[in-house]
């Protein structure tokens, strides 16, 4: 066997690649979705000023076999640039060979060069799932320990109409609900509303839970927000985004983004929702979903679940989830290895 990184214009690799990680999430998550070739070939091409990412593959024999296992490392490079961001997965007929073992020893080998202290990712297993307990003895066993559990959640769209105007309600009849009003568009972001994003994305890299004790707060600026929407439009993918506006002060205070792609036209994905500490406790994070929904409905009616995912210390975000009626399906938890420098 042999571990190595891929090459991003080695389309036959990058194909190869996409499809374990395909086969290795249909084995866990049948219904769903996850990264198709076009993201993988988006994020091996990606050349940004705020991360980077590398592709690793284990061949069978020295090279030239079929791909056995693949790991995606994301490198932060303007904040926290002692970690390293990592997805695994091994092909199912490929199991309990040592692949995954293999892959781990080589993306810390490549942390490690590059000045990182720690592997960080985030493992969910469905509800009931018989992968439970063979997926943390993995873990532990290539020395990951768990730092913060959490859930990933489903919510079925569109709402019943009951739900949706009891919500409606709620939001209504929020403490100086007039004071607040919710704008929704499709990214790219209006230039006038940039600065705000920025500050919102800056509380935001630090208000979510990570389980990570070295976080970094993210420096946002029209820069790293246009790099970012160029990776989105390459891999295919458009980006909802509802915010909500303090009128009298005319700035932004709250904002959510989800994101669908045609390729996978049944799903989305909530991604961040977050409000400015000042301006907490008025149903804003419940507003600004609702308009969000309202405009999936909109620009893609096909699809029918929307995916989030909650760390378990994240009650206030938990609880409008739940009001919305998204539902548990996983138990998940952040896992991190800490490294250690090679021996001169």
């Amino acid at each position: 066997m042999q571990v190595r990184l891929i090459d991003p214009a080695d389309e036959g690799g990058l194909a190869a690649f996409a499809a374990v990680l395909e086969a290795s999430d249909k084995a866990m998550w049948p219904d769903l979705s996850g990264y198709q070739l076009i993201d993988i070939r988006a994020f091996a091409r990606f050349r940004g000023k705020s991360r980077r990412w590398e592709l690793l593959a284990a061949y069978e024999g020295v090279g030239t076999g079929p791909v056995l296992g693949v790991g995606l490392m994301e490198f932060p490079m303007l904040e926290n640039p002692h970690s390293t961001e990592i997805t695994l997965a091994v092909h199912p007929e490929h199991r309990r060979r040592g692949v995954g073992t293999a892959i781990v020893q080589k993306m810390g080998e490549r942390a490690v060069a590059d000045g990182r202290r720690a592997l960080n990712t985030i493992v969910d297993v469905p509800l009931g799932g018989v992968h439970d307990e063979s997926v943390r003895n993995f873990a532990r066993a290539v020395g990951f320990e768990p730092t913060l559990t959490g859930n990933l959640r489903h919510l079925h769209v569109p709402l019943e109409d009951e739900r949706l105007a009891h919500l409606r309600q709620v939001v209504a009849e929020a403490r100086d609900a007039t004071d607040y009003q919710t704008h929704t568009f499709t990214t790219p972001w209006p230039p006038k509303l940039l600065d705000d994003a920025c500050t919102l994305l800056g509380v935001m890299s630090t208000d979510e839970p990570a389980g990570d004790g070295e976080r970094q707060a993210e420096q946002w600026d029209e820069e790293r927000i246009r790099e970012n929407e160029e990776l989105l439009a390459a891999r295919g993918t458009q980006r909802l985004a509802a915010v909500a506006e303090h009128v009298p002060s005319g700035h932004l205070v709250a904002m959510t983004e989800l994101l669908f792609a045609n390729d996978t036209p049944h799903q989305s994905w909530q991604m961040i929702t977050v409000v400015h500490p000042d301006h907490r406790g008025h149903r804003l994070g419940l507003a600004v979903k609702l308009a969000n929904l309202d405009l999936l409905t909109e620009r893609a009616p096909s699809v029918r679940v929307v995916q989030t995912g909650n760390a378990s210390m994240n009650a206030p975000m938990i609880g409008v989830n739940e009001m919305m009626g998204f539902e548990v399906v996983s138990e998940g938890a952040f896992w991190q290895k800490h490294l250690s420098a090679p021996k001169l």
